[in-house]
């Protein structure tokens, strides 16, 4: 019988092997242990970023000063509040002021990117430090696993750094001739609490200019407004204003403002029979001016009616006449006896027979042949609302253009206080766009050249598609900075009427708008929308306002409580700055 005998050597090996796995085994749970410990502390890492990036960029928003209190320490707040709501590892963090660093963001030119430097002045960019406790400042992560190794934890923070990205700002007002009606005559008895300002406007053809803001007055207090003791400019005869135009009272045949001189009948106005008596006219002259009975002839019509208006001069050729030479004595008012006074200096293409023939004209029988200093502006408003017609409007405080222009006037002073590096364009609309101002820093220009501007101002229809045209063109022009967020504010009060062909097409012409709103949002733009007043097209301007990511804004009510809206809405809009994280 054999006998088995072990091999010394190989207990030897299984010896090595066993004491092998035991340090390998050391070293790999040693590993494993710090992956997961550092993985953890990773993760935890991750959280602390993105409580860190929101704090940033909440207490960025802050900033732009469009909420009540101080922004500094709105901010402060809003980091805080931000990085509550993001808990690292279940446990909660906190921001105290100390954390928080303002600065500026400074353009690198080598980068093409912002770089953050602290600044005690000019500030529109923030700096958050997060930490995982509140009163603990930098703290260790505890490890689990890593103290085998003599690693016990590991501190933790997290920083990031937001900037209100200046702005190219497009701004893109109607100017069609809605842009006047709150203003016109034929509104004087409206039912929503708000009356007609065709005094104010009457008041300021002479200047000056309405104060900035213009505060229109209310049903309750009509004509009390800061032009309450201003006469106004007065042609011929026409010097009494007459009755307010109070809803509730106003009546037309009764206002001593308005003279009924109707076409081929006899006048009987006795202020009017007063007035021709002082001037000198004979009773035979009077007699002959006030009958009607030879109007057949337009001429005669015109000049017996620009008489009767003292507009006119009539040299009869009568017995005592009271201007002597030239005439041949009969009853017919001939051109060649007719002497006009001059039209005012801002008629540029019309004259008294104009008016004259344009009262008479009306289908409102109210005031249908009823001549007067109120005739006389909606003429203006109505027939003549072109700069190259009237060139005096823009200074007038017709509605609701002035309450835009106050309102964009505040928007630029919100922007300004900011100091916010915003450039800012205007654009313009009628029946075409119109490009008024390029994009500059000199942010003033804009709202001085709308001031400069009337309802009306070269055409009375609206084209929104036009007006968003220029506003992309010019955003996207060489003078938009790449590193500009690109914003459009657009403002109407109509519904849009004419197309990208130069036509009057209501459906086309929305369908313009819209196709240029996706134009404008496929590059990036934000639109906001400001509608104003019961006639807008407000789905429209939602759905524009909805393909440009932004939001549309409602300005309702009479003049009193939409100019106040305005300026809420404009204030808001200079505050709408867009923020990014830059470090």
């Amino acid at each position: 019988m054999q006998t088995l005998r072990r091999n010394p050597r190989k207990r030897l090996r299984r010896a090595a092997v066993v004491a092998q796995v035991a340090v390998c085994s050391t070293v790999i749970l040693g590993m494993g242990a710090l992956v997961l410990d550092i993985g953890a502390a990773y993760t935890t890492q991750t959280e602390l970023q993105v409580a860190a990036d929101a704090a940033a960029l909440a207490a960025a928003a802050e900033l732009a000063g469009s909420g009540e209190g101080d922004p500094f320490e709105l901010a402060i707040t809003a980091a805080n509040e931000y990085a509550r709501r993001n808990p690292a590892r279940g446990e909660p963090l906190a921001v105290l002021a100390s954390d928080v660093e303002f600065g500026r963001a400074v353009l690198n030119p080598a980068t093409g990117k912002f770089d953050f430097e602290t600044s005690a002045g000019g500030v529109d960019a923030v700096r958050v430090t997060v930490h995982r406790q509140q009163d603990m400042g930098e703290v260790e992560v505890p490890f689990l696993f890593a103290p085998i190794l003599g690693r016990y934890g590991m501190q933790l923070d997290a920083r990031a750094a937001a900037v209100l990205i200046p702005r190219d700002i497009s701004v893109v007002i109607d100017l069609s001739n809605s842009m006047g009606y709150d203003t016109q005559l034929r509104y004087w008895n409206r039912t929503d609490g708000g009356c007609s300002n065709l005094r104010d406007f009457w008041c300021a053809l002479d200047g000056p200019e309405p104060d900035k803001p213009y505060v229109p007055a209310s049903a309750a207090t009509v004509d009390q407004t800061e032009y309450e003791t201003d006469t106004g400019p007065t042609y011929g005869y026409m010097t009494n204003w007459g009755t307010a135009l109070n809803p509730s009272s106003y009546n037309a045949s009764t206002d001593p403002g308005l003279w009924y001189i109707r076409k081929s009948q006899l006048t009987s106005v006795p202020v009017i029979t007063s007035l021709l008596t002082t001037t000198g006219y004979t009773a035979d002259e009077r007699a002959a001016l006030l009958s009607g009975s030879l109007d057949g002839t337009t001429s005669h019509w015109r000049n017996r009616c620009g008489v009767l208006l003292g507009l006119a001069q009539w040299r009869s050729g009568k017995p005592g006449a009271a201007f002597p030479g030239g005439g041949n004595g009969d009853n017919v008012l001939s051109d060649s006896e007719v002497s006009w006074l001059a039209s005012p200096e801002y008629a540029v293409d019309w004259n008294w027979k104009t008016y004259i023939d344009w009262v008479q004209s009306q289908s409102n029988t109210t005031f249908k042949y009823r001549y007067g200093l109120k005739t006389l502006c909606d003429f203006l408003l109505i027939d003549r609302p072109r700069y190259n017609q009237t060139n005096v409007k823009w200074a007038t405080p017709e509605q609701p253009l002035r309450a835009v222009k106050d309102a964009v006037w505040t928007m630029t002073n919100v922007i300004e206080s900011l100091e916010s590096l915003d450039h800012m364009a205007l654009e313009t609309f009628e029946t075409q766009g119109y490009h008024e101002v390029n994009l500059t820093d000199d942010i003033w220009q804009v709202a001085n050249t709308l001031y400069h501007r009337q309802a009306g101002h070269r055409d009375v229809y609206t084209n929104i598609g036009a007006g968003l045209s220029r506003a992309y063109a010019e955003l996207t022009s060489s003078r938009a900075r790449s590193a500009a967020a690109k914003v459009i504010v657009l403002m109407s009060d109509g519904v849009p009427n004419y197309d990208e062909y130069g036509q009057y097409n209501e459906s086309g012409a929305r369908a313009y708008a819209l196709r240029l709103a996706q134009q404008a949002a496929d590059q990036g733009m934000m639109i906001y929308t400001v509608s104003v007043g019961y006639q807008s097209d407000r789905p429209l301007m939602q759905e524009i306002a909805t393909i440009g990511r932004g939001q549309e804004f409602y300005a309702a009510g009479n003049p009193e409580e939409y100019s106040q809206e305005l300026e809420m809405i404009f204030r808001s809009l200079g505050g709408k700055r867009p923020v990014a994280l830059i470090e």
